[in-house]
């Protein structure tokens, strides 16, 4: 017997037409806050400067002075925007928050706020591995490897710059997924079937070099921070090797320490 169509169910013989399906709505403080946040990202700000007024608000979006403060709170307390009574809505800082409890991605941690982000694809190469890449997959020194470059954006802003190093076969498949639109954790898991376990990661204050200044718009030598995190499968094996490095301003590290 033919399998029923997407619009109908069969029962007792009979035909019915399947239960629609309500559409998501979306909370009108949880779009402002969205474009609060792309506005914020898009068009530049800095630290300091003045966001939308609640009355410009009020009228772009059509909705109540309550519904815009609801935006506007649940960017403070994301630690984002401030008020300064009587004057306005300032910009705090923009930056991506990143929970050391869990295993995230660049898309994943800036999502629940509604920020779009991409990377751009600097580099995609087969190296020779470095000693510390050689060290961390138990390889000997100089095998190959592949290297993968990029940028990470949010709005139009670039908040860091990832050169990440794979076993060359798991970065020969990676070659042929979508880099620019997909974090390589969301990557890894649902396009190459490689359920991720944990990650060893590090972070320290360090001057900028050539690269990394050159490609974050930073002065040589200036303090940015310094992340090295070495990804294993849920078998253990250490599958990804990578630097990020960004500007101190940019990202929030938080952890939940247990007193024992």
């Amino acid at each position: 017997m033919a399998r029923p169509g997407p619009h109908q169910h069969l029962l007792g013989g009979q035909n019915f037409p399947a239960r629609a399906t309500k559409p998501e709505i979306v909370p009108k403080y949880i779009r402002i806050r969205d474009w609060l946040m792309e506005h914020i990202l898009s068009s530049g700000l800095l630290r300091g400067d003045r966001l939308p007024s609640e009355s410009d608000l009020i009228r772009r979006f059509e909705v109540s002075r309550v519904t815009v403060r609801q935006a506007l709170e649940a960017l403070r307390a994301d630690g984002v925007i401030e008020s300064h009574h009587g004057k306005g809505w300032f910009l705090r800082r923009v930056c991506a928050v990143q929970n050391l409890g869990r295993l995230q991605g660049f898309g994943e941690m800036l999502a629940p706020m509604g920020v779009n982000t991409r990377s751009k694809v600097l580099e995609m190469t087969q190296c020779a591995a470095p000693e510390a890449v050689s060290k961390a997959f138990g390889l000997p020194q100089g095998s190959p490897v592949m290297r993968i470059a990029r940028l990470r954006i949010a709005g139009g802003r670039v908040m860091s710059y990832d050169l990440s190093y794979f076993p060359i076969d798991v970065g020969q498949r990676l070659a042929q997924e979508d880099l620019v639109g997909q974090d390589i954790f969301v990557l890894l898991e649902r396009a190459l079937g490689m359920p991720l376990g944990f990650a060893d990661v590090t972070i320290e204050i360090a001057p900028a070099g050539d690269e990394a200044a050159q490609q974050l718009g930073v002065k040589l030598a200036s303090p940015i921070f310094k992340l090295t995190r070495l990804t294993h499968d849920r078998r253990g094996f250490p599958i990804d090797f990578e630097y990020v490095y960004g500007l101190p301003e940019s990202h929030l590290f938080k952890v939940r320490v247990p007193r024992r």
